[in-house]
């Protein structure tokens, strides 16, 4: 990873605080941007890319002592109710954290696989388990594309923070499938998108509920429980689509305009200041339904106000006719009309018609790309970036005009308004032709970060100086 010396910067595996870009490319060479035209919207990655797997040398993190605390593996445990006897399979088990802890509660009948590509990584985890006495636990060298677990004997699955980085998802998922026992389940733990306790991470080791949901549908899978107890991480459990042996009420899924449009749900948005609308909405039926939003979803306010945009996908659990406030996160389509407050409505619409801020929302959640050989870069995840670029593509304003409104005390005008004029530019949104680019030595002349620095020298030169 490239790293910066911006005085904001702090390094870490997975926690962000260096900005290292990420661009996407399909056709190879140089970004279609750095030869002289913009971005053609299709070549944009609308739903998520997968992250690259954790190397065994960062597998200390892995054992780290805070992790109890963040992540809560106890209550985890507990939530699965695995008992003695159990078959269980920990994917991508790296050092063995959960295998271990998961083999005293099933033994001494039961066992686990403990399922990795990296050999170091199951080396680690039999010493780990030889020196805390653990027994039960099986090795496995799996593939990209298959865990190689035995058919139809896996009474639970986890894949603890791992699932995000499969780069073969669907073989994985139909092995998985394959492998669950009559009644079996996974317990799938992914970092939250939605509210933001996953933005301290990179921004492919996080997956929202309707990113999950879209891959784990379509392979033969039912979600049969969503917790939200843990700190920063979602808590799906699945089950083979179908499979009657796993107890409990179905769950529907919905998006919510399909929601309301079949009168299942009732819904109204009010102001929540400018990073946040609140949805009031309530289940009109009996069935336990979860509803989600997709990033990009206009909330129209009236007399002149302040518009919004949601910047991130949002979910909610509706198991009862209580109504609950959701809170969605978002930006502001005006700079200039001042934020609602909590007693001005709006009118909540798909995402917006205009295909360059669709696009710009997308660009925003997914996060990572590739362009040739430019080097990495994760633009930060903060609402001042996020609504500088929103306030360029919507409204073309002067960096002056943009620098006062989004300068914080986590990162310099400069520098968000320089990310900013990246995410306009993955969303196809021709930067060399804004008003902020007539600044952009402004922008740009200051800047220590190597990331920044090769965007714009793509931009300008269509190379990477050396």
């Amino acid at each position: 990873m490239t790293r910066t010396d911006a005085p904001w910067c702090v390094g870490s595996r997975r926690l962000l605080g260096c900005a290292v870009l990420v661009l996407v490319s399909t056709t190879g060479g140089l970004p279609a941007t750095a030869q002289g035209r913009a971005q053609e919207p299709d070549r944009i990655e609308r739903h998520r890319v997968p992250a690259d797997f954790m190397s065994f040398r960062g597998a200390q993190w892995l054992e780290r002592d805070e992790r109890v605390q963040e992540e809560q593996p106890g209550a985890v445990l507990d939530a699965m109710g695995l008992e003695v006897g159990d078959v269980v399979a920990d994917m991508g088990c790296g050092s063995g954290y959960y295998a271990r802890r998961m083999a005293q509660r099933v033994a001494p009948e039961g066992r686990v696989y403990c399922v990795d590509i990296q050999p170091e990584m199951l080396d680690m985890m039999q010493q780990l388990a030889e020196r805390d006495g653990v027994t039960g636990i099986v090795p496995v060298l799996g593939d990209v594309d298959d865990p190689k677990l035995p058919a139809g004997e896996v009474d639970w699955i986890i894949l603890a923070d791992v699932y995000h980085e499969m780069s073969e998802y669907e073989a994985m998922l139909a092995a998985m499938r394959a492998a669950l026992a009559p009644g079996g389940r996974v317990a799938l733990l992914e970092y939250r998108i939605e509210d933001g306790t996953g933005d301290n991470l990179k921004s492919d080791h996080a997956m929202s509920v309707r990113q999950v949901l879209a891959e784990w549908l379509p392979a033969g899978f039912a979600l049969a429980e969503l917790h939200e107890f843990l700190p920063g991480q979602h808590l799906f459990v699945m089950k083979v689509a179908g499979d009657t042996e796993v107890p409990g009420d179905p769950i529907i899924n919905l998006d919510l305009f399909e929601a309301v449009e079949q009168g299942l749900v009732e819904a109204e948005a009010v102001g929540a200041g400018n990073a946040s609308v609140t949805v009031r909405i309530r289940n009109t039926g009996d069935d336990k339904l979860l509803v989600t939003m997709p990033v990009g979803v206009s909330f129209q306010a009236a007399d002149g106000g302040r518009d919004m945009v949601s910047r991130r996908d949002a979910a909610i659990r509706l198991f009862d006719g209580v109504w609950r406030d959701w809170a969605v996160r978002s930006v502001g389509r005006q700079q200039g009309p001042p934020a609602a407050g909590t007693g001005d409505r709006f009118t909540i619409e798909r995402p917006a018609n205009g295909l360059a801020l669709n696009n710009l929302m997308y660009a925003m959640q997914v996060g990572t790309y590739r362009v040739a050989d430019s080097p990495l870069l994760y633009i930060p995840r903060v609402h001042g970036v996020e609504q500088a670029a929103v306030w360029i593509a919507e409204a073309n304003p002067s960096y002056d005009d943009l620098a006062s409104a989004v300068e914080d005390d986590r990162m310099p005008a400069q520098y968000a308004v320089a990310f900013a004029l990246i995410y306009c530019d993955l969303a196809g949104i021709d930067v060399t032709r804004t008003r902020v680019w007539e600044d952009r030595e402004q922008v740009f002349g200051l800047l220590r970060d190597p990331g920044l620095t090769a965007w714009y020298q793509i931009k300008t030169t269509g190379q990477i100086q050396q």
